[in-house]
């Protein structure tokens, strides 16, 4: 499993790894008004200052549902 996929895991607290190879650090989140299930994490690296945003959807059995509102 990479990196990348344990942090798409609900509840997951892994921090990725920037560009420059330094660990980012956790800034805010952000629930999707209109999707609920949807969020989107916010990372910045406190080296260089590049920012990750990663959408992450909540464990459901049709996300395209979750996103339509079905």
């Amino acid at each position: 499993m990479t990196k990348f996929e344990r942090l798409l895991a609900s509840g997951s607290m892994e921090m990725p790894d920037c560009q420059c190879g330094v660990e980012m650090r956790f800034t805010r989140s952000k629930q999707a008004d209109k999707s609920p299930g949807i969020e989107v994490r916010v990372y910045e690296c406190p080296a260089c200052g590049h920012e990750l945003r990663l959408t992450v959807w909540a464990d459901v059995a049709d996300p395209v549902a979750v996103v339509e509102g079905l």
